[in-house]
């Protein structure tokens, strides 16, 4: 465990409860998912002593742009310090368009850090089998096609943050063919580990669930919370 890393989290609640600074942890689940299945995640966020929010979206219907400009509107509404995201699946997208609005913004609070469960940052595989299903297209909203793995899909033309601290977490099986057998090669069901990897990541960690699984199992909730509190994942 590195002790700059535990002393700039112990600084950080310091200024918490004296009321001198302002530090706040958002939690944004996935595409299609209720915010109901990161409660855990939060709860386990808050008993670590951070204050956070379970932050939810419409990310069926509404475009990944105007989602992201509202999370950066809701962030300037609290006057805070510094914030951290813990996001899973398509709410790691959501933080990277964010940075289109809040990376001009001299005013925006400080990203601390950021934990991606799961983050389809090169894109998803599963989003290519929808590539010329129009109509199938128009069911599943405006999101999916963005989430395609082609090298000019809008995943892959996002923002990467910089001057932060990014801690992903890779669910996979581990075997030559993943949890869905449609995509090739090891998978949690949705998309391929490389497809995670923005490539300046401080800290990676590869469990052994599905992509659901990465959010509801107890090992990978361990692992958010170190990476909050010391900006690496202790016991992976």
């Amino acid at each position: 465990m590195n002790r700059i890393n535990i002393l700039i989290f112990l600084f950080l609640i310091c200024f918490n409860i004296n009321g001198l600074a302002s530090h706040k942890v958002y939690v944004l689940h996935g595409w299609g998912n209720p915010k109901t299945l990161m409660n855990k995640i939060h709860r386990d966020i808050i008993k670590a002593g951070f204050e956070a929010e379970n932050y939810a979206y419409p990310g069926l219907y509404e475009d990944l742009d105007s989602i992201a400009k509202k999370l950066y509107m809701d962030i300037m509404k609290e006057n805070l310090d510094s914030v951290s995201f813990v996001t899973h699946s398509m709410g790691g997208l959501v933080v990277r368009a964010m940075l289109k609005y809040s990376a001009p913004d001299l005013s925006f609070p400080k990203i601390f850090r950021i934990v991606m469960i799961a983050p389809p940052n090169r894109g998803a595989d599963i989003a290519d089998f929808f590539k010329d299903a129009k109509a199938i297209k128009k069911l599943l909203g405006p999101n999916v096609e963005k989430m395609q793995t082609d090298s000019s899909s809008y995943a892959n033309q996002l923002p990467i943050p910089y001057n932060t601290e990014i801690g992903v977490i890779v669910g996979r099986r581990y075997k030559d063919k993943g949890y869905n057998l449609l995509i090739e090669g090891d998978n949690d069901g949705l998309l391929a580990p490389e497809r995670t990897i923005l490539g300046n990541e401080k800290d990676v960690a590869y469990v052994r669930y599905n992509h659901l699984g990465v959010i509801r199992r107890k090992e990978p909730r361990k692992l958010v919370v170190e990476f909050l509190k010391f900006g690496e994942f202790v016991s992976n």
